[in-house]
């Protein structure tokens, strides 16, 4: 395994680097689930990380990753976040609102422990739960009139199929995270062997990202237009070993 990074930069000066794991490994979908204690899967997540810098005023900003799925694997998106270092310039409102989502998530998250902690044959949901709560842990909240999102994407480059995950932030809540932002987003590969037979040897996408600064009418592609219009980290999935 190796971790790696790549960086584009905008004409204006702007840039967007991204990095993670170059050669992940998927998992049997069959075995995610597994209630016997021999076949269950250890949990494996690999975090994909983002961060970029703007001059100037705050911007609105749209960042997008995007994993190929034309491969005999597929991603498993789990938690997708924003960082920040508190404190920054509304830090009250900022806990109030942590303390409110953990007061309502509160009740539910203790169901779930005690579910989990009693469901011996499935221990990736322990380790699911923990990976989880540790990046919200560090996530920012969604400040009202200020709310960031994720959504689910997809989108063809060079004729092939990508899936993936794409952040939205306002600008006034970019404006409290300062000029550099970053993100995150914890994944799983699940194995998936194609219908059809692929050509052998065919070199693997690379994993894509790419990022959007908009203020007012005028808007910023990082790392650029046409041909550098995605930041490239090389990706290599192999299967886990199988069972002995």
């Amino acid at each position: 395994m190796a971790a790696a990074w790549g960086r584009g930069r905008a004409e204006t000066g702007e840039w967007l680097e991204v990095y993670g794991e170059t050669q992940p490994r998927s998992i049997p979908l069959e075995r995610i689930l597994a209630t016997d204690a021999d076949e269950a899967h250890p949990f494996t997540a690999y975090l994909y990380v983002w961060t970029l810098g703007y001059s100037g005023d705050a911007r609105r900003t749209e960042v997008t990753l995007l994993f190929p799925a034309e491969d005999d694997w597929r991603v498993k998106d789990l938690q997708a976040v924003v960082y920040h270092l508190p404190p920054v310039q509304e830090e009250r409102a900022w806990r109030d609102t942590l303390a409110k989502d953990l007061q309502v998530a509160g009740p539910l998250l203790q169901a779930v422990g005690t579910v989990t902690a009693g469901l011996t044959g499935f221990p990736e949901l322990n380790a699911v739960a923990s990976a989880v709560a540790h990046l919200n842990a560090r996530s920012a909240p969604q400040i009202q009139n200020d709310e960031w999102y994720v959504r689910r994407v997809h989108d063809t480059v060079d004729e092939t199929l990508y899936q993936g995950v794409e952040w939205i932030l306002p600008p006034s809540f970019v404006n409290q995270i300062g000029t550099r932002i970053t993100g995150a987003l914890l994944v799983q590969f699940i194995g998936a062997a194609p219908t059809h037979t692929a050509p052998a040897e065919l070199p693997t996408p690379p994993l894509l990202a790419r990022a959007i600064l908009t203020h007012g009418k005028e808007s910023t592609k990082l790392p650029g237009p046409g041909a550098d219009a995605y930041v490239e980290l090389p990706l290599r999935v192999t299967p886990e070993e199988p069972l002995p």
